[in-house]
């Protein structure tokens, strides 16, 4: 399920190479529409990310050199909400069998997502078990081998660069300032399962706007003044 939720803008604490200009916020809507396709076609939102990193050069290092990896963020446990424990077919233990794991994936110096995990490790080899418990390995690196795929529960949209209606209404030109863009933009919870169908963990991750933290095209004519 997809719940689209509009949010007004707020300031990021990223410098903004984009500006108040409707070419831009429709640029911005387009890359923001890409960014959640991409994220909600594939399994692995490491993956997405890494190749988006890439994409819009992004990523520092070397080619070779993962393009994101996840910073531990030291948080007491939480239980795992009911929407997404319902699908992770607990065993006689419950609540008990979850781990919590939060993450950030960064690229670089850029916060791309900050995520939570509840995983069965009972359901996990113990090389995964190790890397997760030790080390900053994004959760679908760490357990790539298994094969996983992704099952959506809700999807929001946090921010939108347009206004509410806009297709229905001439767009504003805009003040042609710098556009400050909203810290958080998409938020997606889901559920990772063996090939087989047995749940192995619930996630929810929300989505930073320094995935546009790249200059914006130039324009022909330099329409982004008018």
């Amino acid at each position: 399920m997809q719940k689209i939720r509009s949010v007004s803008p707020s300031a990021s604490a990223l410098p903004s190479a984009w500006r108040d200009t409707a070419p831009h916020r429709l640029m911005l809507t387009a890359l923001l529409n890409m960014l959640d396709n991409a994220l909600l076609t594939t399994d692995s939102a490491t993956r997405t990310l890494e190749h988006w990193c890439r994409t819009h050069h992004l990523a520092g290092g070397t080619p070779a050199a993962p393009a994101v990896r996840a910073i531990l963020v030291d948080t007491p446990q939480r239980p795992c909400p009911d929407s997404l424990r319902v699908h992770l077919a607990l065993p006689a233990q419950g609540e008990k069998a979850l781990r919590y794991r939060h993450v950030r994936l960064m690229c670089g110096s850029l916060v791309l997502s900050d995520a939570e995990n509840w995983y069965l490790p009972e359901r996990l080899t113990a090389k995964m078990n190790t890397a997760l418990e030790t080390t900053d390995t994004p959760f679908g690196r760490a357990i790539a081998d298994l094969a996983f795929t992704r099952q959506l529960v809700v999807a929001e949209r946090l921010w939108s660069p347009l206004p509410q209606g806009w297709e229905n209404t001439p767009i504003p030109a805009g003040t042609g300032e710098t556009l400050d863009l909203a810290p958080q933009t998409l938020r997606h919870q889901a559920v990772l399962h063996q090939p087989d169908g047995l749940p192995l963990s619930a996630v929810i991750e929300t989505y930073t706007s320094a995935a546009f933290h790249f200059p914006p095209p130039d324009m022909p004519d330099d329409q982004t003044k008018n």
